[in-house]
């Protein structure tokens, strides 16, 4: 039988090193833009190989979680459904209270650019979990 990962350290050392993962596989992208930007397109290139090895460690930690029984709602389910469900959740949390939340405070402090920015990111939240909702919808009638 397998061990589960239910309430180990394992557990959060895998969550900590997934989101650890799929951080710099961003970050590198964005130095590799920046890197093209500046006409250092070997950089750039170098900068993008590793954000692809990064992104296939994240998948590895989540791969990981489910044959081990770890799922969490917030990272991977089983069930393409569930995860359709954490997304919507998830999506819905950024539009009505994280970036919302967020530009009121940027606003407040005069930062109305970043404001605006915000206020970006929660109608986009919205239109994901619109998407999602639909995706789901659909698996569902199936």
């Amino acid at each position: 039988m397998t061990p589960s990962l239910r309430g180990t350290r394992t557990l959060e050392n895998l969550k900590v090193g997934f989101l650890r993962e799929a951080h710099a596989n961003l970050r590198y992208h964005f130095f590799a833009r920046r890197a093209d930007v500046k006409r250092l397109h070997e950089v750039a290139q170098l900068l993008r190989s590793a954000a692809e090895e990064e992104m296939g460690h994240a998948f590895g930690h989540l791969d990981l979680l489910l044959d081990f029984g770890g799922e969490e709602p917030d990272l991977v389910c089983e069930r393409l459904e569930d995860n359709l469900k954490s997304a919507i959740e998830a999506e819905l949390h950024e539009f009505t209270t994280l970036y919302t939340g967020f530009a009121e405070i940027a606003h407040e402090e005069g930062f109305r650019d970043v404001a605006r920015w915000f206020l970006e990111l929660a109608k986009a939240g919205r239109t994901h979990a619109i998407w999602f909702q639909e995706c789901l919808e659909k698996l569902e009638r199936q």
